[in-house]
Order: C-alpha cells, then structure tokens, then sequence
C-alpha cells in the first residue's frame, strides 16, 4: 500500500488520478460515515464525499505532502456538512423529522432524512386536497391552525381535525416505525 505522501505528491505534480483514486477508495467510507453521522441522508452524505475529493483534486497544486491528506480532507467534509446542515435548518419538515426519530423505537442510526421525505410525500399522495392544503399550510409554509383558518374561511377545530387526519396517514408511510 503506498504512502498517502507518495500519492499526495503525484497527485499534485503530475495530475494522476490513479493516485486519486486511491484515496479515494482509502477514504471515501470514513469519509462518508462521518457525514452520515450529522446529516442522516445517504445522498447528502454521498454528495459530500464527492465534493470533498472535488476540492482536494481542485486544490491539488496547493497540496503539501508532509501534511496528512486525511485531516485535510476531514476538514473539508466537515465544511460541507455544516453548509449542509445550515442549509436543512431551513427546511420546516425537519423539525417532525427530528421528533419522529425521538418519538420512535427503532435505532436513530438507521434513520435517512432522504426516506422520511419520501415517506411524506408518499402520504401527501393519499390525503383529500383540503388536508393535503392543510398540511401543507401548517407543515411547509409554517401556518398556525388559527392562521390557516382565517385564510380558508373554516373553523380553527376543522383545521386542527383535518391536520390531525393528515398526519396519521402521512405517519403511517414511516418505514422506520
């Protein structure tokens, strides 16, 4: 197995990507698990891995072999998945993603953002249009049932019945419960 200063060199002086691709294949799967470790998404973690080694073969004429490769390269993951959490903050579904894994009996190791967002929008397929418009009201655009009354003309009970009836369909497409 040949030193990670002996490929880090060849890699910067003479483009191989031979020697790329063993690092690659060296550190993708701690990479990787490292990612998963925060983000819980296999794609996201995937995606990470990826712009990890993006940037280390950009950045190649910059690296120092008597550096390790792997700490670099630990930092840069560590970078994109704090953009990518920063960016998921923002999404308001994370919140019920959060509290299913809480709520639920299964190890959280196994919990996948990516399978919780299709599990909703498998469930948003079989709810009537006004709780699918509910939910969504409530869930992606972050309306109070008081609020969500008043725009629909209705009941603030009709609403919390109708969220109420959403969820319980939109939960029972969870694999993880």
């Amino acid at each position: 197995m040949q030193e990670d200063s002996v490929l880090i060199k060849r890699i910067r002086d003479l483009a191989d990507v031979k020697s790329f691709e063993l690092l690659y294949d060296r550190y993708s799967p701690s990479l990787f698990a490292f990612a998963f470790q925060y983000c819980k998404s296999k794609t996201v973690s995937e995606d990470i891995v990826q712009d990890t080694f993006a940037k280390l073969w950009m950045r190649r004429e910059y690296l120092d072999e008597k550096q390790p490769v792997k700490s670099y390269l630990f930092t840069i993951s560590y970078h994109q998945i704090l953009k990518e959490l920063r960016r998921l903050a923002k999404n308001p579904l994370l919140r019920d993603y959060l509290e299913c894994m809480y709520d639920s009996k299964a190890d959280s190791t196994s919990y996948d953002f990516d399978v919780f967002m299709r599990a909703v929008e498998e469930g948003k397929k079989c709810l009537t249009p006004r709780q699918k418009e509910i939910f969504i009201m409530n869930k992606e655009l972050e309306l109070s049932v008081s609020e969500i009354a008043q725009r629909l003309g209705i009941q603030a009970q009709v609403v919390s019945n109708q969220l109420c009836a959403a969820m319980k369909i939109i939960k029972s497409k969870f694999p993880m419960l």
